[in-house]
């Protein structure tokens, strides 16, 4: 009996033991996450941006690991991190804060150099071509910028030639062969599927259905393909010859003979100055600046710590809103394909876009807005929304344009309201057409065994249907529809340029033009990147004293939304010490991978409410890399 009482009592202990530690460990659990969050305030203060940082000592370097790559929103913005909580990689650097950052790093007395290092830029050449100006302007502060390619992209090199010196690992290879263009053709495809696909359209070179219709490129597409690249090549060649002393004509021979140079190449042609394995690197810099005993490595910070150090970025603190700001001049960003609605982060949502604009439109403290459009262009409806709001907003300020690497099609539409558009010799721009999609499954479905039937009130009630293609007589509506919102484009084009419509018609038919040939045909007014728009607006402003602060619209974000970046320790910025670097998969199968993804991505975006676009055929960044 003593021993039956002891296995109940223990039993008993036992059991009421477990009971509690199940209940009380999930309160345990959350105790230790509220102390765990609570003693990280401060560093989350630290890493997000307005904490006291430590001071910067003299000697150091600001590196700039160019495989972040650059954005043109702000590089603590929601909309330059992508729509994950969790992301894999850091945003990009933003173009504008870059150029702060180089500027302010002119002056600044702790500032040695600058190391550029990292290997796929993700940024196209009218990107790049105004933070290379940037650095040009800062070694004439006599401080020198240093480029180091382990795995450089041709857009890499073009940004590295602003540098002193170029050193290379001795096992990289530096490509300098020419630039292609390509698109994957559905046709085929979509008939063996069982997909069926009517296209209406406006505009001869008006390609950007020809993947859904066709097997192969027409010869309209080539050859405005051909022009793009024949014109970006020049610049890149001129380049090459002005700032490294290589004669067009030798970098044009060696695309066609050699292609890929090894760094004993590239060192007898002078592309270089040097090879380098990584420790090399560091031994040099710490000759020219001083050894940081914490890393031994050279003292170094990097980019967005600079930022965060010099206050280039406003970062609110946790649970604080944004400041409001005194008068200023307000960049308004458009990046990423226009669709219709809210839009995700790397989207121009019609809806998100108009409506903050008209907020700024209500804010008396703006004085001027530039507008920067970096957009092959998309929904037609989402356009005219975001076009709509510019127009009225232009009306009460002086509005200016700054055009980065694409701001094509729709994305030239709502460029219309400016007072002046600026874009950079290489920007793609014009592509004025309009077209329409209109896919259906009735040989889909006759292959699975599906079919269908319907009762209608008239010939036109099945407007749009999926189920079946259109007849002669909806098809006629459709291209109705088309030619309606070409005449419509045209004529703002006509109405802001201050041309003929006749003459812009003939420009027009959906071609794209590179921005120094639509400097020649009147459809932009200068060639210059956003510094130089901002620039401009604050002249319309009568700003002579450069007293307005400058506002990027949307702005930073507040840390809390971005709690997950303290669990993501691969984010920030990876200082040289370290053994690897991050770098884009330049690698076929991640291209081939990527060209699909993006098809994908494209076949989402079209989400015109009356399936009407204005959009781009391909994405000529992508494919000139």
């Amino acid at each position: 009996m003593k021993s039956f009482l002891k296995t109940f009592f223990a039993s008993w202990c036992g059991s009421c033991f477990g009971i509690l530690t199940i209940i009380a460990l999930p309160a345990i659990l959350v105790a230790a996450l509220i102390i765990g969050i609570g003693s990280s305030v401060l560093d989350f203060q630290e890493f997000f941006g307005n904490a006291p940082q430590k001071p910067l000592r003299e000697k150091t370097f600001l590196v700039i690991d160019i495989s972040r790559g650059f954005s043109d929103h702000p590089t603590f913005s929601a909309y330059n991190r992508g729509d994950t909580l969790f992301p894999q990689r850091a945003g990009a650097f933003g173009l504008f804060d870059t150029i702060s950052a180089i500027e302010t790093a002119a002056a600044d007395s702790s500032i040695s150099g600058i190391l550029l290092t990292g290997s796929g830029c993700g940024a196209g050449t009218a990107t790049l071509t105004e933070i290379r100006q940037a650095l040009i302007q800062f070694r004439s502060s006599g401080k020198p910028v240093y480029a180091y390619l382990q795995s450089p992209s041709l857009n890499d090199y073009f940004l590295a030639i602003a540098a002193n010196e170029i050193w290379m690992h001795p096992l990289a290879e530096l490509p300098l062969n020419g630039l292609a263009g390509s698109s994957i053709y559905f046709k085929s495809a979509l008939e063996k599927l069982g997909i069926g696909i009517q296209i209406v359209k406006v505009g001869t070179f008006k390609s950007a259905v020809e993947p859904l219709i066709s097997d192969t490129m027409s010869d309209a597409d080539r050859s405005q393909r051909e022009m793009l690249l024949e014109n970006r090549w020049a610049v890149i060649c001129a380049s090459l010859q002005k700032l490294r002393s290589v004669p067009a004509e030798k970098a044009a021979d060696a695309a066609d003979k050699i292609g890929f140079f090894d760094a004993p190449a590239a060192l007898e042609n002078k592309l270089v100055d040097a090879a380098k394995y990584a420790d090399e690197v560091i031994e040099t810099l710490c000759k020219k600046g001083e050894r940081d005993p914490s890393t031994d490595s050279f003292r170094q910070i990097g980019l967005t710590d600079y930022m965060r150090q010099r206050g280039i970025c406003y970062v609110p603190e946790i649970g604080e809103p944004q400041p409001e700001a005194g008068k200023h001049i307000a960049i308004i960003y458009a990046e990423g394909t226009i669709t219709d609605g809210f839009g995700n982060a790397d989207e121009v949502g019609g809806e998100r876009l108009s409506t903050l604009i008209r907020e700024i439109r209500s804010k008396e403290n703006v004085r001027a807005a530039v507008l920067r459009v970096n957009s092959p262009g998309g929904s037609v409806f989402a356009s005219e929304q975001i076009r709509r709001e510019l127009e009225l907003l232009a009306a009460k300020i002086p509005l200016v344009v700054s055009m980065g690497d694409t701001a094509a099609s729709g994305g030239y539409w709502i460029s219309t309201p400016a007072r002046k558009i600026f874009a950079e010799p290489t920007t793609v721009t014009g592509s004025i057409g309009v077209f329409g999609v209109l896919p259906n499954f009735e040989n889909l479905g006759e292959l699975i065994g599906v079919s269908s039937a319907s009762v209608t009130t008239g010939d036109l009630a099945e407007l749009g249907t999926r189920r079946r293609p259109q007849t002669p007589q909806e098809l006629a509506v459709f291209q109705k529809s088309v030619d309606k919102i070409y005449e419509r484009f045209t004529a703002l084009v006509a109405q802001s340029r201050n041309l003929p419509q006749n003459r812009v018609k003939e420009i027009a038919e959906g071609r794209v033009w590179d921005g120094m040939t639509a400097h020649e045909l009147k459809l932009t007014d200068e060639l210059g990147g956003l510094c130089d728009a901002v620039a401009a607006a604050r002249e319309l402003a009568d700003d002579k004293d450069f007293a307005l602060e400058i506002v990027q619209y949307p702005g930073n974000e507040n840390p809390m939304q971005r709690f997950a970046e303290m669990l993501d320790f691969g984010s920030g910025d990876a200082p040289f010490a370290l053994p690897t670097f991050r770098s884009r998969d330049n690698s076929p199968a991640a291209a081939l991978a990527r060209k699909f993804t993006e098809i994908l991505k494209n076949l989402h975006e079209l989400n015109d409410r009356n399936c009407l676009y204005a959009r781009l055929p391909w994405d000529f960044q992508e494919d000139a890399q």
